[in-house]
């Protein structure tokens, strides 16, 4: 949609009125702002620098309490599809408000596999199907201790979401979980890894075999090895190859000794150093997955911390679940009280009739504590949720209609509390496609305002909305955050994979402009 841009020194602006197909509401130009420090945008993750991956998607980023931008991603080395495939998980950082960004690095990865381009050869559906990954990435800094949590999907070779079975992949002896573990040739899991990382048999015995911490398995204290294997094509054929290079066996590797139950994990690490290390993953399942679930995931984007009443400091994840029979999705919250120590699930959020399926899921907090959802749908609108207990239990969904999501399969959304006052009131933005087929990427303001009668104690008055593309330039997953000068930035998808490759761009917003053009009710 293309706007009339007035002259600077005029005295009242020109109200154009424009409609929005199907939505029964206008949007006007209400204000000029300044330009971006970032007009163009940049790369953040490039197929020429850091890890070199063709394919990136699915963003994160957050700003520290120093200012700086930390930025993870699927690193999508085996071609542009979720997982099964080559996915690790890529960090880069910016001190300079976004303008500049490091080598991206591994913050997370599985060797089993070589990390070389991956160039698609036939409409994008060349998947490294038999590799271990990494996927969707949220991240939060806890301002209590400075710690930078991560949260991940992590899936053992030949396995995504959709094959996922039943289980979290524990069981539980003598009041105590433990990793079941299959050895090869074997067909029940009557292996466990007990205290110290050692395996035991189904009689209870330990054996020569034992885990490290990062899930690699030793032999008497010897580390056991594999074949890395490399995607090699046949014409349009993709199949993969041994080669020579010996690589630590971890339990998620095709031809490892012990295999884990075929099922989806979430992994959890933490920098202590603003993203420039990370430690050896925690595998969550024990503590969070319900062994009735086939998949739990993680919502990508951002984690939260409550700063207001009761649950003030804890620390919070969204998940959800697939049921892989009906297609039927739903969230929970992951939350930690203790500083990510431990970590306990919430109730699954109650479906209605108007909104039937939701997936990926970000939180904001209100004023008094309370938080609120938003949620990708299928229904043509981001659906939302309010729960006054830290994330444990949530009201019934409610499609918001001044918030147009992509129809078909949906889109993730993004959304963050907005540190400073839109109009004097406490604001939260979000972004999301309201086109056709995830084009016309747009980032809404809208204003805290108190209301007594509502369940959280406000409502959201949505009335800016900012256009980041037009209606024929995709614009698929994204993460926003502010920046420690006050502008907001934002990291997306500027196109659908596979069409083009490197896509991944960072640009930055002053209130200004993203409040630039009001929605008219």
């Amino acid at each position: 949609m293309k706007k009339k841009i007035l002259s600077i020194t005029a005295i009242c602006l020109t109200l154009v009125i424009l409609t929005v197909v199907g939505l029964g509401f206008a949007i006007t130009p209400v204000m000029k702002a300044p330009k971006n420090d970032i007009p163009d945008g940049v790369k953040p993750f490039s197929s020429e620098d850091g890890v070199m991956s063709n394919y990136y998607r699915i963003p994160s980023v957050i700003t520290t309490e120093d200012g700086t931008l930390v930025a993870s991603i699927d690193a999508r080395f085996g071609g542009t599809h979720d997982s099964a495939n080559n996915l690790d998980t890529a960090v880069s950082i910016s001190t300079d408000n976004g303008k500049t960004w490091s080598k991206s690095t591994l913050a997370l990865y599985f060797d089993d596999w070589d990390n070389s381009k991956t160039i698609l050869k036939q409409n994008g559906k060349l998947t490294t199907k038999d590799s271990a990954s990494f996927i969707d990435p949220s991240m939060v800094q806890d301002k209590n201790t400075g710690r930078i949590f991560m949260f991940v999907d992590a899936y053992p070779y030949a396995t995504g979401a959709t094959n996922s079975v039943k289980g979290s992949g524990f069981t539980e002896i003598d009041g105590q979980k433990y990793l079941m573990l299959c050895k090869d040739g074997e067909k029940d899991f009557n292996y466990t890894v007990r205290e110290n990382g050692t395996i035991y048999d189904k009689n209870g015995e330990k054996t020569e075999y034992s885990l490290n911490d990062k899930y690699e398995i030793l032999q008497n204290g010897k580390p056991l090895t594999v074949k890395q294997k490399k995607q090699r094509f046949w014409y349009n054929i993709s199949f993969g190859t041994k080669t020579d290079k010996e690589i630590a066996m971890n339990i998620m590797y095709k031809d490892a000794l012990f295999k884990p139950l075929k099922t989806s994990y979430i992994y959890m690490t933490y920098s202590d150093d603003n993203g420039k290390t990370w430690a050896n993953p925690v595998n969550l399942n024990a503590q969070i997955k319900p062994n009735d679930e086939a998949f739990m995931g993680v919502c990508p984007g951002r984690a939260i911390q409550i700063q207001n009443g009761k649950y003030a400091g804890r620390l919070l994840f969204t998940a959800y679940y697939l049921d892989n029979e009906t297609g039927v999705q739903k969230f929970t919250c992951v939350f930690s009280d203790d500083n990510g120590v431990t970590w306990n699930v919430g109730q699954s959020v109650k479906l209605t009739e108007e909104v039937p399926n939701i997936s990926e899921t970000q939180i904001i907090e209100l004023p008094n504590g309370n938080l609120q959802s938003y949620s990708r749908t299928t229904a043509g609108y981001v659906a939302t949720a309010t729960s006054t207990d830290g994330g444990n239990v949530w009201s019934d969904l409610q499609l918001v209609k001044e918030l147009p999501l992509t129809t078909g399969s949906g889109c993730q959304v993004s959304a963050i509390n907005y540190n400073g006052k839109t109009d004097g009131s406490d604001a939260v933005i979000l972004s999301a496609p309201a086109g056709e087929s995830r084009t016309n990427g747009s980032v809404y303001v809208g204003l805290i305002k108190e209301n007594a009668d509502s369940t959280s104690g406000y409502e959201i008055e949505w009335t800016y909305k900012k256009e980041i593309t037009d209606k024929n330039t995709n614009f698929a997953y994204s993460c926003l955050t502010q920046m420690q000068n006050g502008e907001i930035g934002l990291l997306y998808e500027q196109a659908n994979q596979p069409q083009t490759v490197d896509t991944v761009v960072f640009k930055s917003y002053t209130t200004d402009e993203l409040c630039e053009t009001k929605i008219e009710k």
